[in-house]
């Protein structure tokens, strides 16, 4: 009489396991969620929860199914159950990686303190989930008694008869990835290029082209190709800002104009946020048809654009007030009266 029905007990004690199982898993994700904060515990219970919980019903239903076949006798179907259970287990550890994938992704984007790229965290990610999901297929199609090596032969084959038909597709991706190793360039940097003639901000570096935000405001996108053969300025990662202005002094205010240079120079030398590692140039540079040209290059320390035009106007207001001291006025072009009538007289 209790072997007619053993069947039934198996069946039922595989279900009170799983269902001991589930509710366990419960009560662990339940104690996790009550500590403070966004730690470890609850990262790794939200993890493991919909991978494991899944991994534990279909092992149950396997066992369900065996249980079944063999006390009604079915036998099609039955000797695949060992590669089903293989593949639940397979499927379900690809899943846990996809999810632990996700999760340390938007740990990394979500932490200001830590400089990280967010299209390098992106890219890397991509090709996480390209690598797992293509063993993943190819070790069920071998548990499943699919012979893996011709295709991989195949594949080959057709790879690379797909890969010289879409050579600039290629190129791209292989460029991308390299852009995401050496770097010369990240999300929101300012880049100039001088080839094309533009000049933006980098908003998104993808598998295949880069878009740029030029100062039209304008999207621009270029294949990830054409910045392994030309010349890019990286205008963000600039050290210091050159300051060169041109003085044209009247000619017959040589003598004071000989002062007054040193002054310039001790004045620019002196003022904030000028970097004296590098020279600072003020010299008479040429005489001119009118006036005398007096050159000024130094080079700041300020990087930002609005800051550096208020440390600029600061300087040359200083210079005018020095020119202005020693009486120098600024040269103004002359116009000869004489010439012109001559001119016309002829």
């Amino acid at each position: 009489m209790i072997s007619n029905y053993f069947w039934l007990l198996e069946a039922l004690a595989g279900f009170l396991g799983v269902f001991a199982l589930q509710y366990g898993i419960k009560k662990i994700l339940s104690l996790a969620s009550k500590t403070r904060g966004e730690n470890w515990h609850l990262r790794i219970a939200r993890i493991l929860k919909p991978p494991v919980t899944t991994l534990i019903w279909a092992l149950f239903a396997v066992h369900l199914v065996k249980v079944f076949g063999r006390h009604f006798d079915i036998t099609f179907g039955m000797e695949y159950l060992g590669a089903i259970r293989k593949t639940a287990l397979i499927t379900c550890s690809a899943w846990l990686f996809f999810r632990w994938k996700n999760e340390m992704e938007n740990a990394l984007l979500s932490d200001s303190h830590k400089k990280v790229d967010a299209t390098t965290v992106r890219m890397v990610g991509r090709l996480v989930v390209l690598v797992i999901g293509l063993v993943t297929t190819l070790i069920v199609m071998q548990l499943f008694g699919v012979n893996v090596l011709p295709l991989l032969t195949f594949g080959s084959i057709g790879a690379a008869a797909i890969g010289f038909a879409s050579k600039d597709v290629i190129a791209n991706f292989c460029s991308g990835i390299m852009l995401q190793i050496t770097r010369p360039f990240v999300r929101g940097d300012q880049i100039l290029l001088p080839e094309k003639h533009i000049e933006g901000h980098i908003e998104d570096i993808g598998w295949f082209r880069t878009s740029i935000r030029d100062t039209e405001k304008r999207s621009v996108y270029l294949p990830n190709n054409y910045f392994s053969t030309m010349v890019v300025i990286n205008a963000t990662r600039i050290t210091h800002k050159r300051l060169k202005q041109t003085l044209k002094l009247p000619l017959n205010e040589i003598g004071k104009i000989s002062d007054a240079i040193p002054k310039i120079r001790e004045a620019i030398s002196h003022t904030r946020t000028i970097d004296n590692g590098f020279p600072v140039h003020v010299f008479l540079k040429t005489f001119g048809d009118y006036a005398c040209e007096i050159e000024i290059e130094a080079y700041s320390t300020i990087i930002d654009n609005a800051t550096f035009n208020k440390f600029q106007q600061e300087v040359l207001l200083k210079v005018q007030s020095i020119l202005a001291e020693t009486e120098i006025p600024f040269a103004l072009p002359m116009l000869n009266l004489s010439s012109i009538t001559q001119e016309r007289n002829v």
